[in-house]
C-alpha cells in the first residue's frame, strides 16, 4: 500500500458502529475480530470510539453503557487525507483505528 494512497481508496467498508446507550454485552463479541468501534449518535455522526481496553476498564463489566466508558472526542479524518496521515495520527496517540468520517462527521470507513 502506498503512503500516498487516499483513505478513501484503502479503507474498510461498510463499518460496524455502536451507539452510546447501547450496553458493552451488547456489542462484546464483536471484540473478537474488531479493536474498536466508532460510536456514532442518531444521525451517524462519529462522537467517540470504544476500544478494548475502555471495555477494560468499564466499572460495572458487560452492563455499562458504551457512553460511559468510550473514548471521546473522536480523532476522525476524511477520506481524501493519506496512509501517510493516518499513520502518522495514530503513532502520535497511539491509535489502532482512526474512523473515516464524510463532511457531516459520518462513520463511512
Amino acid at each position: 500500500m502506498s503512503p500516498t494512497a487516499k483513505l478513501g481508496e484503502v479503507m474498510s467498508c461498510p463499518v460496524e458502529v455502536a451507539t452510546p446507550d447501547q450496553k458493552l454485552a451488547e456489542i462484546d463479541a464483536l471484540f473478537a475480530i474488531e479493536s474498536g468501534l466508532p460510536v456514532v449518535d442518531g444521525e451517524g455522526r462519529c462522537i467517540g470510539v470504544i476500544s478494548k481496553k475502555d471495555k477494560a476498564r468499564a466499572s460495572n463489566g458487560l452492563d455499562s453503557t458504551i457512553g460511559e466508558v468510550m473514548s471521546s472526542p473522536a480523532v476522525t479524518l476524511t477520506l481524501e487525507k493519506t496512509v501517510l496521515e493516518a499513520a502518522a495520527l495514530m503513532l502520535k496517540h497511539k491509535f489502532h483505528r482512526i474512523p473515516v468520517v464524510n463532511e457531516q462527521q459520518q462513520v463511512i470507513g
